[in-house]
């Protein structure tokens, strides 16, 4: 297939997977993240309607300080809130426990906030802004369907995007890095790569059935890393990919480049 119709079709998935993210999402997830992003809280993500001076709808995260040991619907607004930043904390249930104590703890160290897990005007203000960009350009690790991309799914959060291929499928390093896990990983994970590029930048690659690469291996871009896989949490064959600054993932589809040169 011609490099312009692959990227047609890529392009044309990546528009129509916002919607199939949140009709796959539970009822109450989608609907809590329509309402944040409505309301204007995402820096950058409100919808059209939003942008152009809709009424923004009514969101609770920000009314009261939080803290381990609360629960309600603002508790279940920060818990997506700090997935979209990269730091999910499992389910999205309205619990304000040590899962989420510990993710919000990881955020506040990224942005510079004391690391209290307490949720005041300045950790508010961060999780409004716009997430990290890579610094660095990534390639696409193989060009494929998307599955199911970086959002929530179900009562959780995807922190990768799913790309579709047959077992056996080549996959490459989406930029230069040195290899700091090649093998299986408890977790869901299947056989992993993971690859680190500098600038605090990780690329993780999951449910791979071979492996190509080793611990402490210095990789060029483009570089055979595996094959595609169905190990670990995986219902078919297809790549896992993930891309994370800082220790917080970010949407892949935002950090690659795009396939129109």
């Amino acid at each position: 297939m011609p490099r312009r119709a692959v990227t047609s079709l890529v392009t044309a998935l990546c528009n129509a997977l916002g919607a199939a993210a949140a009709a796959s999402a539970r009822p109450q997830t989608a609907t809590l993240d329509l309402a944040l992003r409505a309301g204007g809280f995402y820096t950058g993500f409100a919808p059209a309607a939003a942008r152009a001076g809709a009424a923004p709808v009514r969101t609770l995260l920000g009314s009261r300080a939080l803290r381990r040991g609360e629960t309600g619907p603002d508790v279940a607004e920060l818990e997506l809130a700090l997935a979209w930043q990269g730091f999910p904390s499992g389910s999205i249930d309205g619990r304000f426990g040590r899962a989420l104590a510990s993710a919000l703890t990881r955020f506040q160290r990224r942005v510079g906030l004391p690391a209290d897990a307490v949720v005041g005007a300045s950790t508010i203000a961060a999780l409004r802004r716009e997430p990290a960009a890579p610094p660095i350009p990534l390639a696409w690790p193989l060009l494929a369907p998307i599955g199911d991309r970086f959002g929530p799914r179900g009562d959780r959060f995807h922190e990768g995007v799913d790309l579709l291929a047959p077992s056996g499928t080549d996959v490459i390093a989406a930029a230069p890095g040195r290899v700091t896990w090649a093998g299986p990983r408890a977790g869901g994970w299947g056989t992993l790569v993971t690859l680190a590029h500098g600038h605090g930048v990780r690329t993780m690659y999951a449910h791979l059935s071979t492996v190509d690469v080793q611990v402490g291996q210095w990789v060029a871009g483009g570089t055979v890393l595996g094959r595609v896989g169905a190990t670990g949490d995986a219902t078919g064959p297809h790549l896992h990919f993930e891309v994370r600054i800082g220790g917080g993932a970010v949407d892949p589809l935002r950090a690659l480049v795009p396939l129109d040169y």
